[in-house]
């Protein structure tokens, strides 16, 4: 399941997490500008030597952007895409899907999101949408529900058809549109015949929802009741995709349509989510929990992840996706974690990581405060056998440490 390193083929530029294009691309100025109106840190563009020609360096974010005349994708240093697509995955309640190769069975990350999101709000949809009331102020020319008494006060001359005021059970609620806003994200990605033509069934089936321009807002609005509990793994993944969603205008009405995730993130998460699953219900994993830095409670920190045994924490754990190289750099590396040990008045503390220029010690003893700052590896270079077995290994540590 991997792709060459890079690759250039008609439209398409293919590169992996920090890497550069071995050659310069041709852009036009208003490729430039929509390249350049992404958020920063998502793709760094190089002026080359040669006039209109540019060097692409991907950074952290993995996925695609996908412009008028060019396709940029950014694969995941991880060779194998079902580890990520798992990450992806992990707290959607989606976990047993781990084991099914079908569900991971593509090639390119986009398309592998592509077709996790599809199958799940198909999964969720199939047997019907789910319905609900919505309030509704319409003028009918006959009763329905109840008269608008305040319009009808304020502009009696004004009286047919009648202004009403009832609550109609329809499809069209904030569960259905957040998911026809994912669909339709979808379509805008580079995806194949088979999942395009997966993704126009969907939007047959969602026909009579309507568009929502708040669709991220209204899922934290959501409230998770009985009648949309089998919605809730498509939500989560909708959810992920509208916030990898980015739309970004540029000269002369072109628009660049872009899906990129920050590996960084993904890996604090997915280890998160993790380590809470291996350690509930004796120990609580809470993440980027504000906590008091300063004596008075103005200055707060938020650790990327606090273990708490009833209301008591006892643990404090740092996530790094890559760290950095050696010297001063290096001892960065160290340094929110010994803030945070610090802080909690914790003997001990970890720092978990997936890549690192140069392995550091498993442990260390800072000087004058005596805190040992343990590391811990998680691979995701193996096989999922193997990466099972780091996070299992990273879990029983914590409980000896605690």
């Amino acid at each position: 399941m991997s792709l060459p390193s890079e690759s250039q083929v008609a439209g398409v530029v293919r590169l992996r997490e920090y890497e550069t294009s071995p050659r310069p691309v041709a852009l036009d100025a208003a490729e430039v500008s929509l390249l350049r109106g992404l958020p920063g840190g998502r793709l760094e563009l190089t002026p080359s030597d040669e006039p209109g020609s540019y060097f692409l360096q991907a950074t952290s974010w993995v996925g695609a952007v996908v412009l008028p005349r060019l396709t940029i994708q950014i694969l995941p240093k991880v060779r194998d895409l079902r580890t990520v697509l798992t990450m992806f995955t992990s707290g959607a309640g989606l976990v047993e899907w781990g084991t099914d190769a079908a569900a991971y069975n593509r090639s390119d990350f986009v398309e592998g999101v592509a077709e996790l999101v599809l199958r799940a709000i198909n999964g969720a949809t199939r047997r019907g949408l789910v319905h609900g009331y919505r309030a509704v102020d319409q003028r009918l020319p006959v009763i329905r529900g109840r008269m608008d008494v305040q319009q009808l006060a304020a502009r009696p001359w004004d009286s047919w058809p009648v202004p009403c005021r009832f609550d109609d059970f329809t499809e069209d609620i904030p569960e259905n549109r957040i998911l026809l806003a994912a669909v339709r994200h979808v379509v805008r990605w580079p995806v194949g015949p088979v999942l395009r033509r997966m993704a126009g069934e969907l939007l047959q089936r969602l026909e009579g929802v309507g568009d929502s321009p708040v669709a991220l807002t209204e899922y934290d609005l959501i409230r998770r009741t009985p009648l949309n509990e089998h919605y809730q793994p498509a939500l989560a993944l909708a959810r992920l995709v509208l916030e990898g969603f980015g739309l970004t205008q540029g000269a002369g009405g072109l628009t660049a349509h872009s899906f990129l995730v920050d590996m960084n993130k993904l890996f604090e998460k997915w280890i998160g989510d993790e380590l809470r699953a291996r350690l509930y219900p004796t120990i609580e994993v809470l993440e980027q929990l504000a906590v008091p830095l300063s004596v008075s409670p103005r200055v707060t920190m938020n650790p990327d992840l606090l273990f708490l045994r009833g209301a008591e924490a006892v643990f404090v754990a740092d996530v790094k996706y890559k760290l950095t190289g050696g010297g001063l750099a290096r001892t960065s590396d160290y340094y929110q974690l010994l803030a945070y040990t610090t802080a909690l008045r914790l003997p001990r503390g970890m720092l978990i990581y997936c890549r690192a220029d140069l392995a550091p010690d498993r442990v260390i003893t800072v000087v004058g405060g005596n805190q040992r700052l343990h590391t811990h590896p998680v691979d995701l270079s193996g096989s999922s056998e193997m990466v099972v077995e780091a996070l299992d290994v990273v879990a029983e540590s914590i409980r000896k440490l605690t």
